[in-house]
């Protein structure tokens, strides 16, 4: 038995080719990506004066004429 079958080198071979498969490239740049977004989402929410979820509300409120269609009396 060699050095290279032996058991633990062969796990650690197997678990750097698993890693550095394309496809699993491709699956840790997509959840950096998600994680990357997802901070910057959270981090312009902490430091906005405004809430930016109710901006387009807000803005229909002051201009009903131009978003009748989107705003409903019975939503406050």
């Amino acid at each position: 038995m060699g050095v290279l079958t032996s058991a633990p080198f062969f796990m650690l071979a197997k678990s750097l080719r698993v890693l550095f498969h394309p496809v699993t490239q491709f699956n840790l740049m997509t959840l950096g990506v998600l994680i990357l977004i997802q901070t910057l989402h959270l981090h312009a929410h902490h430091t906005m004066e405004i809430d930016a979820d109710s901006y387009v509300r807000n803005f229909c409120k002051k201009n009903i004429e131009k978003c009748e269609s989107f705003i409903n009396v019975n939503d406050y």
